[in-house]
């Protein structure tokens, strides 16, 4: 009687380990890297195995893209469930921006890229922006600014979220913290709360935790405080 002996089980790759290699994909090489064949291959595993999660590399990519939007739309749920229980105030969304981890960034950053290259990604950055903007415009309308105002500083707030991520500071965490306040006063006309920088220092802690995605550290490739 012969005995086979039997190899370990294999893992079983799942969707979302598709969509985290899809992912770093993305934000290392570009959409153009983002390929069944190469995946499979990064992967060590069969074109099989894509085929039991999608259908084909559309399947994928809008999946990829899925994930994108539903983090920034659970990040603006968070902000006005909060608001709904307590006075409106930026200190939520300023604790949100600073909190981010710059695995989230690059992932941020490598979709605004291919933004560029596809209609319908492109829709869904606007979508995202626009949703942010209307709002941090809600909180100035009901601060007592008029809605053209509340504009305003609405897509000066974000802009100038988008353009610190961009550039890339290497910025002291404990100096970006200290000048929070001054950020506050000049974007928002009012002055801080006098804990806000207390009350970021507590959202921050270790202990919170941090919004994170498996991806690389992010390239210097696209745009986004």
């Amino acid at each position: 009687m012969n005995l086979v002996a039997k190899s370990p089980t294999a893992r079983r790759f799942t969707r979302e380990d598709w969509i985290a290699a899809a992912r770093k994909a993305l934000v290392n090489r570009g959409i153009d890297d983002v390929k069944i064949d190469r995946l499979a291959r990064q992967m060590r595993v069969t074109r099989g195995s894509f085929y039991w999660h999608f259908k084909h590399r559309r399947d994928l990519t809008d999946a990829l893209l899925t994930d994108w939007e539903a983090r920034n739309y659970f990040e603006m749920a968070q902000v006005r469930a909060r608001w709904a229980r307590t006075v409106p105030d930026m200190a939520e969304v300023i604790g949100i921006w600073l909190s981010e981890d710059a695995n989230v960034l690059s992932f941020d950053f490598a979709v605004r890229a291919w933004a560029r290259r596809d209609a319908a990604v492109a829709d869904s950055v606007k979508r995202i922006d626009a949703g942010w903007i209307v709002l941090l415009q809600e909180s100035f309308v009901r601060e007592g600014g008029s809605e053209d105002e509340a504009l305003v500083r609405a897509r000066i707030t974000y802009f100038h979220q988008i353009g610190y991520w961009a550039l890339d500071l290497d910025e002291d965490p404990a100096m970006r913290l200290r000048l929070v306040p001054l950020y506050y006063r000049i974007l928002t006309g009012r002055e801080p709360p006098a804990d806000l920088v207390d009350t970021l220092e507590r959202q921050l802690s270790p202990a919170k935790g941090k919004r994170t995605v498996t991806t690389a550290r992010r390239r210097p490739v696209a745009q986004a405080t």
